[in-house]
């Protein structure tokens, strides 16, 4: 056991510690839930994930999670990128490139969700302007798709989305780690997912308003 006989100095050891426990909890980034979502930009599946699951609840949980977006899929790249071939054909290849571009621009996640979710629950992919504006983004990519960046911004998420041999589009991936039961439980119940691991981390309690 120590004991100060200088109260100035007992005093500077409590501020100390005070600081950095309020360093601690103004720094939230550390606690939270890194999710990785795998999709494609005309896939049924993924686009009932986006419009059902991640957009009605990503507001009430974006404080406790960090979603990174990577739109491929099903696709495979040939030649060094010369040519890709994707699930849904040349229109969906044509999407996962231009979402690439917006997505580039940003390290926002709440830009990109926003964005992504926008135009995955359009019919098509002709509303990237509509969809970048409302994210608070550029919808001039022609430069990107047209040159290497948009060829390496896909071959990127070619590389992301095969070290997880995903069988199923969208994939969502926790922490870095498949498992197929969370991957179930989040095309069902992405918020509740989401809760279950939070809760499961103690990074909020059972009976969280966020998850009620």
């Amino acid at each position: 056991m120590f004991y100060f006989k200088n109260s100035t100095i007992f005093l500077c050891l409590c501020v100390m510690v005070s600081n950095i426990s309020l360093a601690l909890v103004e720094n939230p980034d550390k606690q939270k839930l890194n999710i990785l979502i795998l999709y494609e930009s005309l896939c049924p599946d993924s686009k009932q994930f986006m419009q059902n699951q991640l957009g009605p609840n990503y507001e009430s949980l974006k404080d406790f999670i960090d979603i990174k977006l990577v739109p491929f899929g099903k696709s495979n790249s040939f030649d060094n990128g010369l040519q890709f071939f994707c699930q849904h054909g040349p229109r969906e290849c044509m999407g996962n490139r231009q979402q690439s571009c917006v997505l580039h621009q940003s390290q926002d996640p709440v830009a990109q969700v926003k964005f992504a979710v926008c135009q995955m629950t359009k019919l098509d992919t002709s509303s990237i302007k509509e969809c970048s504006e409302l994210a608070g983004l550029s919808s001039d990519i022609n430069q990107c798709m047209s040159s290497e960046t948009g060829t390496l911004l896909q071959l990127e998420a070619e590389r992301i989305t095969h070290s997880y041999a995903p069988s199923f589009i969208p994939t969502i991936i926790y922490n870095g780690v498949f498992e197929q039961q969370l991957q179930d439980n989040s095309i069902r119940d992405f918020r509740g997912t989401v809760c279950y691991l939070l809760q499961k981390r103690g990074d909020i309690s059972f009976h969280d308003e966020v998850c009620q």
